[in-house]
C-alpha cells in the first residue's frame, strides 16, 4: 500500500518537503495544505538571501550543503528561482567592527565557510559607492541571492510535477493522534485527511497547531520589514551588509534596491496574517541603508511590506520528530533566515518522514519541546 503524507504549510519548507518526498518515494501519496496561498506569509515576503556567511555554528553544515545545491536549483526544479550568487560582502565602517573582523573571518573559516578579509580598496572595487568611512570587510563568494515568490512558485510547480497535490485555501484545524501515533489532519471544512506520517511547517503559526497536543513550542512571532525603492541603474552586485548595523541590502535585475535587517512592523491580526509598517522603522532603515550605501540618497521608495516570522529564543529553528507522538515531525522557528536552507531542509523533513536517518548537525534539534 503506498505510504501517506501529509504537509501542513505552503511555503517553502512545506513544498520543497512535498518535493523530495516524491522523489524519494513516486509511489508516496503527499498532499500539502495551505490555508491561503503558497508563499502567502514569510516565504513569500523574505529578502530571499541565500547566505552562509554569519550563520551560527549550528547551521553551518546545512548552509554549505544547500548553497552547493542553489546554483543547480532550477535545472532541478526545472522552473525559475531567480537565483544569482553575486557574494555578500560586510562591511567595517569603524576602527573597532575591522579590528574585529579577523577572528570573525577564523571562526568561519574554520569550519569551511569560504569568507576573506578584504581592506577598503577591494571593498570598493566589489561594491562601488559604499561609505567613505568604510575600513574594509569581509566577502564570501559563495553568498548570493533569489526572488521569493518565484522560488515558491518553483518548488509549487516542481511538487506539482512530480505528483504531490498542493491543496490552497485549505486550512488545517488539528491533528488527529491515536495511540500515540499521529492519524490525520482535520481541516477547518471538517475534511480529515489521513497521513501515515505528518509534517507540520505552518510557520508562526506552528505552536498554536500543536498545542492541543501539549506540545510547547516557544515560539515568538515578530514581524520583519521590507522595503524596496524605485528602479536604478545596474550597480551593486553582492548582498550588502555591516556589522553593528541592521542592513541587508540587494540590487534585484530590475534595478530595484530590497532593503531589509531586521526592523520591525506591527503585527494587527495574527490569525489573519495582517500587519502595518511602522513609520519609525521604515525611516530607522531608509537611513541606515543610506549611511551605508550612499548611492541610494536618491531613491525614491516604491514600497514596503512585512512577513510573520516565528523566532525561537536562540533564534535557531526546531526541526525534527515530536518525542511521544509517533510520525509527526515538524520545522519550525527559522527566525529570519531559512530561506536560503530551503533546499536541505525539505530533503531532511522528507528523510525524517519516511525514517530515514537525517543528520541536521548540531543544535537543530527538538531541543525546546517541553
Amino acid at each position: 500500500m503506498a505510504r501517506r503524507f501529509v504537509i501542513v504549510g505552503g511555503g517553502l519548507m512545506g513544498l520543497s518537503a512535498a518535493f523530495h518526498l516524491r522523489r524519494a518515494d513516486p509511489g508516496a501519496v503527499v498532499t500539502v495544505l495551505e490555508r491561503e496561498r503558497v508563499g502567502a506569509a514569510a516565504s513569500g515576503a523574505s529578502a530571499a538571501g541565500v547566505r552562509v556567511m554569519g550563520r551560527d555554528p549550528a547551521e553551518r553544515a546545512l548552509a554549505l550543503a544547500s548553497l552547493a545545491r542553489w546554483p543547480d536549483l532550477d535545472r532541478e526544479l526545472e522552473a525559475p528561482t531567480g537565483y544569482r550568487r553575486g557574494g555578500g560582502l560586510r562591511l567595517a565602517l569603524d576602527d573597532a567592527a575591522w579590528g574585529a573582523a579577523p577572528a570573525w573571518v577564523a571562526e568561519q573559516r574554520a569550519d569551511g565557510v569560504p569568507v576573506d578579509l578584504v581592506d577598503a580598496d577591494a571593498a570598493r572595487r566589489l561594491a562601488p559607492g559604499i561609505a567613505p568611512a568604510c575600513r574594509g570587510g569581509v566577502h564570501c563568494p559563495m553568498d548570493g541571492q533569489a526572488d521569493a515568490m518565484a522560488t515558491v512558485r518553483a518548488f509549487a510547480t516542481a511538487a506539482r510535477r512530480l505528483g504531490a497535490r498542493v491543496e490552497e485555501g485549505a486550512a488545517a484545524r488539528g491533528l488527529a493522534v491515536e495511540r500515540g501515533r499521529v492519524a490525520a489532519v482535520e481541516r477547518d471544512d471538517g475534511r480529515r485527511v489521513a497521513g501515515d506520517a505528518v509534517i507540520v511547517a505552518a510557520g508562526a503559526w506552528t505552536a498554536a497547531l500543536l498545542a492541543p497536543l501539549g506540545v510547547r513550542l516557544p515560539i515568538e512571532t515578530r514581524p520583519l520589514q521590507m522595503l524596496l525603492t524605485e528602479p536604478a541603474p545596474a550597480g551593486l552586485a553582492p548582498v550588502l551588509g555591516a556589522f553593528d548595523h541592521k542592513l541587508s541590502l540587494k540590487q534585484l535585475d530590475d534595478g530595484a534596491y530590497l532593503i531589509g535587517g531586521g526592523w520591525p512592523a506591527r503585527v494587527t491580526d495574527h490569525a489573519a496574517n495582517r500587519y502595518e509598517l511602522r513609520e519609525e522603522s521604515v525611516k530607522a532603515s531608509l537611513e541606515t541603508a543610506r549611511t551605508v550605501y550612499p548611492p541610494l540618497a536618491g531613491r525614491a521608495l516604491a514600497r514596503g511590506w512585512a512577513g510573520l516570522e516565528a523566532f525561537t529564543p536562540d533564534d535557531l529553528p526546531m526541526i525534527g520528530p515530536v518525542p511521544g507522538i509517533a510520525g509527526l515531525v515538524i520545522a519550525a522557528g527559522f527566525s529570519g533566515h531559512g530561506f536560503a536552507l530551503s533546499p536541505m531542509i525539505g530533503d531532511v523533513l522528507a528523510r525524517l518522514a519516511l525514517g530515514d536517518e537525517a543528520k541536521l548537525g548540531s543544535g537543530l534539534t527538538l531541543r525546546h519541546l517541553s
